[in-house]
């Protein structure tokens, strides 16, 4: 059965952040290990006092999203501007597992042929419509056939959808089906309005089962959302709207400071700059960090030993001292410690992989692969400030072994789509790991992933991604993926991770309730934000 239908509203240990996020874009996210300022674990100092239902809560987020419509969503990006609006039918808790939302339990069938969810009475979709088994079924249908869809290799697991009653779906499967309950936390688990479906701008004006309805927007400016009456849980977004405005981070510090913010992402320097300020800073870790893509098809990536000396050469430690002022922890694996899918297994082995830096192993593993005298390659750097300057870093880090690069800085969403076409040698930027590691072990360990433009695999490793994702009972799953990340190291993996973000959100005095809600990794973080009564 799916998780228990209790209070969602906990503190963890870990807030997972999920998407392919860029860490600055995620101004309140998550809940997770807290810290007023600096990075000392400790309770933030909130004020006291009741909550301002009629409040209107301002943050800033640094791109504008690629859609409103979930199907044609280009990004995971999307998430933070799209879960004020859509309810899903799941969600995680901090340590990956899956949790009630529009499906209050679900199970899998004894012979794995089908996945059967129970929907939580009542709810409607804000243009009043039920959200009922019907619906389920009419969206799930739309993101696996319509030829717009980009979701559909998210859900490849479903053959199709039935309706048993208006209140219990039953999802049939033709693969493995125990990572659906997850899967089913990102933009593939949002309903929208049936009613909706053919609306020719939908993708601007969206129609879900949030708690939030877009009542107006700038685009690319400002965003206003509004909360809806009539919706089911009264502890989520307890204000009466948010206002997102769209900034690129360089004015945070003096919107906070003059009042025109309530709460604002400030990683890397711009943190350091707000303590000074006196600002108040709420810290959380994420899933989210920075990573560094490469493509074995490319220049002289192709070899083991040649990817495993980029790794050693990378220094985790003034990286993220430099780049993000101690706001990112290091590691050389994808899932933190506290989530299911982290592997032992690579911890174990993770000085062979640049938890300490290595120069001269560096070296050395390079003459091995008869490399003696380094190489050139490029790397895609999507045109962000924080971005850029982490590039710089690793050119620096890696012109010290020998493996000379060439920085190509391009358009945020244009860079990673470049390299998912094969156009870059390697990809630097921030990413997450999804709602669930079968879609992150899909697109980076299976042939025609799309972070796997080299197509680097082995039929060990893709059985084992298969398997992984069969079980439901997340204990089991965990074992499976601690084998998937050793043998993806074992082949040498195609990305190299650098280090988990401690996300920081500079907020006011008002401000309350952050990291409360620790469902869906962080992309809710704002759910329980709020405001007190000042006078």
């Amino acid at each position: 059965m799916g998780g228990p239908a209790a209070a969602r509203r906990r503190r963890g240990v870990l807030g997972v952040v999920l998407i392919a996020v860029v860490a600055m874009l995620l101004a309140a996210c998550g809940g997770g290990t807290r810290s007023q300022s600096g990075n000392d674990v400790g309770e933030p100092q909130f004020a006291t006092g009741d909550i301002d239902r009629n409040a209107t809560l301002r943050w800033t987020q640094q791109t504008t999203p690629t859609s409103f419509d979930p199907m044609t969503s280009q990004s995971e990006l999307d998430m933070a501007w799209l879960v004020p609006v859509y309810d899903r039918l799941t969600m995680v808790d901090e340590s990956g597992a899956p949790e009630p939302m529009l499906a209050t339990s679900w199970e899998l069938a004894p012979d794995g042929s089908a996945l059967i969810m129970k929907l939580r009475a009542g709810i409607t979709f804000s243009d009043g419509n039920p959200v009922d088994a019907e619906a389920v079924k009419a969206n799930l249908d739309r993101y696996m056939t319509n030829e717009r869809s980009r979701l559909k290799n998210d859900i490849l697991m479903i053959a199709s959808v039935d309706v048993v009653d208006p209140a219990t779906v039953k999802i049939n499967l033709k693969g493995p089906g125990g990572a659906l309950p997850n899967v089913l936390a990102s933009r593939v688990g949002m309903m929208v309005s049936p009613a909706a479906f053919d609306n020719p701008d939908l993708d601007q004006k969206p129609v879900g089962a949030g708690a939030m309805v877009l009542s107006s927007s700038r685009p690319d400016t400002q965003y206003t959302y509004t909360r809806r009456d009539d919706y089911w849980d009264d502890d989520a977004y307890r204000v009466k709207t948010l206002d997102v405005v769209v900034n690129n981070g360089s004015g945070v510090v003096n919107l906070l400071r003059t009042n025109e913010l309530d709460l604002g992402g400030l990683l890397g320097p711009p943190a350091k700059e707000a303590e000074a300020a006196g600002i108040k800073l709420f810290r959380s870790d994420a899933i989210s960090g920075a990573r560094i893509l490469l493509n074995p098809a490319r220049s002289e990536l192709g070899s083991k030993e040649v990817r495993q000396a980029f790794s050693l050469a990378i220094d985790r430690d003034a990286l993220s001292e430099v780049a993000f002022n101690g706001d990112c922890r290091k590691t050389v694996q994808p899932f933190p410690e506290g989530h299911f899918a982290h592997s032992a297994t690579v911890d174990a082995e993770r000085e062979d992989w640049g938890w300490t830096r290595n120069v001269a192993k560096a070296k050395e593993l390079l003459a091995q692969a008869g490399l003696p005298n380094g190489f050139d390659m490029d790397m895609l750097v999507p045109a962000t400030p924080s971005n850029e300057t982490r590039a710089s870093l690793y050119q620096q880090n890696l012109a010290e072994v020998g493996i000379r690069v060439n920085l190509r800085v391009v358009d945020v969403v244009q860079a990673r789509i470049m390299f998912g076409q094969g156009e870059g040698d390697s990809y630097a930027g921030d990413g997450g790991s999804y709602t669930d590691p079968s879609i992150f072990t899909a697109q980076h360990y299976l042939k025609d992933g799309a972070q796997n433009p080299g197509d680097l695999t082995d039929p060990l490793l893709t059985d084992l991604v298969t398997k992984a994702a069969e079980p439901i009972d997340v204990t089991e799953r965990s074992a499976l993926y601690d084998k998937v990340f050793a043998r993806a190291f074992e082949l040498g993996p195609v990305h190299v991770y650098v280090c988990n973000h401690t996300l920081p959100s500079g907020y006011l005095d008002d401000v309350v309730g952050l990291g409360e809600f620790t469902g869906a990794a962080g992309n809710d973080g704002l759910r329980s934000a709020a405001k007190v009564k000042t006078s």
